[in-house]
């Protein structure tokens, strides 16, 4: 298994993942993505397969801190509860961490049980019993 950031030359693989939401991606959206330089695509292959997909947005806070938004993370089907989310996830803190972050967050449901479990696996901490997140949609 390979963890690495998603680069120009692995968009054409891209094509092929499929993640939970039956998501398509195109190449040139993707690369719009990737040239942002707030923007970070981190991808697990195995075989010169793209397994797994995680992207997520630097942040730059008021007091000059940055921080990291894990957006989104999906793993295909077929390879899910075998490490390879929690392997994704680690990848990705461990990055952030090399462009000055103070820290890494992410939203989730507490009723998405597996989801949960591999994002304490992977050092994640949720110590509030009262999140509550608002979306607004356009």
């Amino acid at each position: 298994m390979e963890y690495k950031l998603l680069e120009e030359q692995d968009l054409e693989l891209m094509l092929d993942f499929v993640d939970d939401e039956n998501t398509k991606y195109s190449i040139d959206v993707l690369k719009n993505f990737i040239n942002d330089k707030n923007n970070f695509g981190f991808i697990a292959k195995a075989n010169n397969k793209i397994v797994g997909f995680a992207f997520g947005y630097l942040l730059l806070k008021p007091d000059g801190r940055k921080v990291f938004y894990l957006d989104a993370i999906d793993v295909m089907p077929e390879y899910q509860e075998k490490g390879y989310g929690t392997g994704l996830i680690t990848f990705a803190r461990d990055y952030v961490k090399t462009i000055s972050c103070s820290k890494m967050y992410l939203i989730t449901n507490k009723s998405n049980t597996s989801a949960c479990k591999c994002y304490e696996k992977a050092g994640g901490i949720n110590k509030a019993d009262d999140d509550i997140v608002y979306v607004y949609k356009f």
